[in-house]
């Protein structure tokens, strides 16, 4: 299939401290809808986040899982914290993490992350990156 391409959108909160990453983290499971956890974790990465994505809802911007583009024999890296974006690879594979559902805490040197698939492209999931899929 010429121009396949998986990819999902993640946002999070990173804070220092655990007690804080589970306060979030309950405050924002109390929502029952899966686009209302996304704004609800928008709203509080605005205000709690130590990262700068912060600005932007804690958007970390556009993961490629899986695409058919032959020369590719590896993912391209997207996040600056290559352990965080490990993570949600990992994550992935093992059908930890799901649209709309938070993931998390998990440590990385940053702090405390709580992250979320707010958008996903592409037909089928893909648990790993493919490379080609022709």
């Amino acid at each position: 299939m010429v121009g396949f391409s998986h990819q999902i959108q993640v946002r999070h909160i990173v804070v220092d401290k655990p007690e804080v990453a589970e306060l979030l983290k309950s405050t924002i499971n109390e929502v029952k809808t899966a686009t209302g956890r996304v704004k609800m974790l928008m709203r509080l990465a605005e205000k709690y986040s130590l990262c700068p994505s912060k600005e932007d809802g804690g958007n970390l911007g556009w993961i490629v899982l899986a695409e058919d583009d032959p020369r590719k024999k590896a993912p391209d890296p997207v996040l600056e914290n290559r352990e965080l974006e490990d993570l949600i690879r990992d994550a992935v594979k093992k059908m930890l993490i799901n649209r709309g559902e938070l993931y998390g805490p998990v440590e990385t040197k940053q702090g405390h992350h709580l992250l979320i698939i707010s958008n996903e492209f592409g037909a089928e999931r893909s648990t790993e990156f493919t490379g080609s899929a022709l």
